[in-house]
């Protein structure tokens, strides 16, 4: 019975492995696809403000939220973009997209909040 569930337990594990996107693919979808290429860039620029306004610490938080979602998240948002029908690339470029909207909104929070903190 071990044995089977150890077998079960690696074949999740390399099948997830395998749809991941690697960093060959992600350079490649980077230099291929002019959409992606954007979403990315917007995202590692709303990336680099949150890192410039916010403490160490709070940064630290968004930092590790990030590094999460690049090792699973964003492959998870892409699966399900995919199983609804939307190519590989156009999934990442989306999963990206939103990740960069969800930073941005975490990002105008915080300026909107030291906006306050000034008038008072």
């Amino acid at each position: 019975m071990k044995k089977i569930f150890a077998a079960i337990v690696m074949l999740l594990v390399m099948a997830g492995s395998a749809f991941a996107l690697s960093d060959a693919e992600y350079l490649t979808l980077k230099k291929s696809n002019s959409d992606f290429a954007r979403a990315d860039k917007r995202l590692t620029q709303v990336y680099g403000k949150l890192k410039a306004v916010l403490s160490k610490k709070d940064f630290a938080e968004i930092k590790d939220e990030q590094l999460e979602w690049i090792e699973s998240g964003r492959d998870q948002e892409a699966r399900a973009l995919m199983n609804g029908g939307y190519s590989r690339a156009e999934a990442y470029t989306m999963a990206t997209s939103d990740r960069a909207d969800y930073l941005q909104e975490i990002l105008d929070d915080v300026q909107a909040q030291a906006k306050k903190a000034k008038k008072k």
